[in-house]
């Protein structure tokens, strides 16, 4: 568990200043990482839709000191991601869901491709605190908001 977790059970704090868990044993905090923002990738074309999706998180996130330079890879997924999910729905709405090949009338393969990109979209998003679910588990760099002591 994360340490912040492990002291909801914990024992309280030590003379020295450390947290305990449920055993008594200290609990280590966790690492201080260097906060910064991602670089845009510039060797692999990002379409509109990436790019803006890049835009708004780093926009959001940057402002709450949430990411890290190495977290640019994954936004970078993140944001083909919905690109190919946004590509896939432009499709089905200029072609519709039903595909004819030689088999007959079929389920349109971009259809798929939607139902695919919308899963890993949504698994993605939880990542980075997108959905309003997922939000509440962010905490900036300061901590909480409300100036509370609470780790959470």
């Amino acid at each position: 568990m994360p340490p912040n977790l492990r002291i909801v059970g914990g024992r309280g704090t030590r003379k020295d200043g450390l947290d305990t868990d449920s055993g008594g044993r200290p609990i280590e905090p966790g690492p201080d990482l260097a906060r910064g923002l991602p670089k845009k990738p510039d060797e692999i074309r990002m379409d509109e839709d990436a790019n803006w999706l890049w835009d708004g998180v780093i926009d959001q996130m940057g402002k709450q000191q949430l990411l890290k330079p190495i977290d640019g890879a994954a936004l970078e997924v993140l944001c083909h991601t919905f690109a190919r999910y946004r590509a896939a729905v432009r499709m089905r709405h200029a072609r519709d869901m039903v595909h004819e090949n030689s088999q007959g009338n079929v389920t349109a393969p971009w259809v798929g491709i939607e139902e695919r990109a919308s899963k890993d979209f949504r698994a993605w998003c939880a990542e980075f605190g997108i959905t309003p679910a997922a939000e509440r588990n962010l905490v900036g760099k300061d901590g909480p908001s409300d100036g509370a002591e609470n780790p959470f």
